[in-house]
């Protein structure tokens, strides 16, 4: 869903030309309200590939998506992609393994005997491949592969003259866990985003130099405050933003999947407007918009 802003210039930047479209929260963990507030050069490499492109590593996210796997299974599939985790695997030796196409997969490897350890999912293709390497016949391979599959766990086979697999399976897996918290950075950005659609130029005062500076190079800057609030209930499939003006200070809260929450706040920037509120609902793909915190809290909004 994409809100045109009409800025001539880039709002982290300001260099002046072309802007494209931004996830105000990233379309890695679902976020699918954009806006024309970014040059490429900002959206792509100085912003996209090397911090947004993390968000989806935040081990409180991965607690959060696989809650809720139910309500949202192609989200999951998502983030979990190429996900690293500890497995158990069937003779208590601890591996790595990750997500891989819908499904935990163990990387291949060789044990200290020389057996070959490949995933099951991949076993059939991973042995033929090696299999014909060495000679082996296709009316070979096959009987091969027939008596590896009656192979009971943990019993090792010598499938060819030099090649001794084993078949195994995990115990038990357990996300590894990445990057516990959210790069503060990430959450700035978010709720500078989120400032754009809601107060428009304004973000372009000298105010929020510190802001971009942050942002931009981590510099930072007491006139930016970071709180993340602990797990307050279960989670729910939805982002939600909202703003408060106070008399020192802008603050925007972000909750991520109804539990996961942060409140920003620039100091020294009051500005006038509405108290925003917005909810994106990742499952039904739905945006809820309210101009007051007020009218959120009885329930009146605007779906777009």
């Amino acid at each position: 869903m994409r809100v045109p802003v009409g800025f001539k210039k880039c709002s982290i930047c300001l260099d002046e030309g072309s802007l494209t479209f931004e996830h105000i929260i990233p379309e890695s963990i679902g976020g699918f309200l954009e806006a024309d507030i970014q040059c490429a050069n900002c959206n792509n490499n100085r912003l996209g590939s090397k911090l947004v492109s993390k968000t989806k590593l935040t081990y409180t996210i991965r607690l959060a998506i696989r809650a809720l796997k139910k309500d949202l299974p192609k989200l999951f599939k998502k983030i979990e992609e190429g996900q690293l985790y500890s497995a158990t695997r069937s003779d208590d030796t601890v591996t790595t393994a990750f997500f891989k196409k819908g499904a935990i997969v163990s990387k291949a490897g060789i044990e200290k005997d020389g057996s070959l350890v490949v995933d099951r999912k991949d076993t059939e293709s991973s042995l033929k491949s090696q299999l014909r390497k060495e000679g082996l016949t296709e009316e070979q391979i096959k009987i091969k592969l027939d008596e590896f599959s009656n192979l009971e766990v943990e019993k090792s086979f010598q499938i060819s003259n030099t090649l001794k697999v084993i078949k195994r399976k995990f115990v038990s897996l357990f996300p590894l866990a990445g990057n516990v918290d959210m790069d503060d950075r990430i959450v700035t950005l978010i709720a500078y985003n989120y400032l754009c659609i809601a107060v428009g130029d304004t973000v372009f005062d000298e105010s929020f130099n510190a802001a971009r500076e942050f942002i931009l190079n981590g510099s930072k800057s007491d006139k930016i405050v970071i709180e993340q609030y602990p797990y307050n209930g279960p989670y729910k499939p939805y982002h939600k933003l909202y703003l408060e003006t106070l008399d020192d200070r802008t603050k925007v809260t972000i909750v991520l999947f109804g539990s996961i929450a942060y409140v920003i706040s620039f100091l020294y920037i009051k500005i006038m407007t509405d108290n925003h509120v917005i909810i994106q609902d990742l499952a039904e793909k739905k945006l809820y918009f309210s101009l007051k915190i007020e009218d959120a809290k009885k329930g009146n909004y605007i779906v777009v």
